[in-house]
């Protein structure tokens, strides 16, 4: 009985001694797995930051939008007599077969 104590009791040590090195690995492996989280935190801010200008640009198109439309349903055309308008199109016509 002696011996087997023994024999367990080196084992025992020996499974100690391999946890010990390979507790190493796993430490290894958890800075590994913290160096990319940091990574991919720093990408997601450079992604959100990317988002928010596009949406100041979205938004600030939708402003000249709003203010050409308005512009547009303000617009009223200079108010021309027949026979200006004719004389424009007879010298528009003339310039366009001298071309």
């Amino acid at each position: 009985m002696k011996i087997l104590k023994w024999i367990l009791g080196l084992l025992a040590g020996l499974g100690g001694i391999l946890a010990l090195f390979a507790g190493n690995k796993s430490k290894q492996k958890v800075k590994e797995i913290k160096k990319d989280i940091k990574v991919s935190k720093k990408k997601t801010k450079k992604i959100k930051k990317e988002i928010s200008a596009i949406e100041e640009t979205q938004e600030n198109y939708k402003q000249t939008l709003k203010e050409m439309k308005k512009k547009k349903e303000t617009y009223k055309a200079p108010e021309v007599s027949g026979d200006e308008a004719d004389k424009y199109i007879k010298d528009f016509l003339k310039k366009r077969k001298k071309k």
